[in-house]
């Protein structure tokens, strides 16, 4: 009886003693002043729950899933960044990084999200300066590999001008 009574207590102060990590994580560690009060500030992984008013210190919690704060503060977490047309994901948001988003023209053949968003195709964009409008920017045109992308992007581009002139759409004068 005595083995099994050690385990258990064994047990019960493991489970103490991380119940009290968390707590102790959880509490701001970084103070500042603000209208004249001292507040704590969240670590980095920790956002503030509830924020400091006299009488009452800032509350942290940890950074949910999509969501992340890098460094000491009194703001509640930020919601991570999402890849755009053209990027993938190199390095996915954590409670304390933001998501690293790089270009499908650097190969990186071990990522996921690189295979899906890129492999086996080659990703042309409509440039900010020739769009239209702002809509007109994140236009992706997907091209199988091996074809001459680059005379297919100017016959795309071509189109787009000549039918904006067609339409009467296109005036440079008042393009911002």
């Amino acid at each position: 009886m005595l083995p099994t009574r050690r385990l258990i207590i064994a047990v019960f102060g493991v489970c103490l003693l991380t119940a009290l990590f968390e707590v102790s994580e959880a509490r701001p560690h970084i103070r500042h002043q603000k209208d004249g009060s001292h507040c704590s500030r969240c670590g980095p992984g920790w956002g503030a729950v509830n924020h400091c008013v006299r009488g009452h210190d800032t509350e942290c919690g940890k950074c949910a899933p999509g969501t992340y704060s890098p460094h000491h503060s009194t703001q509640p977490c930020w919601i991570c960044s999402r890849c755009g047309p053209g990027l993938y994901e190199a390095h996915p948001c954590t409670s304390k990084t933001d998501t690293v988003c790089d270009s499908c023209h650097r190969p990186a053949p071990d990522n996921l999200d690189y295979r899906n968003k890129c492999k086996g195709r080659t990703n042309l964009f409509l440039a900010p300066e020739d769009a239209f409008d702002t809509a007109e920017q994140s236009i992706l045109v997907n091209e199988p590999d091996g074809q001459d992308l680059l005379a297919d992007g100017d016959k795309v581009l071509e189109k787009d001008a000549e039918a904006a002139i067609i339409n009467g759409e296109f005036n440079s004068l008042e393009r911002f």
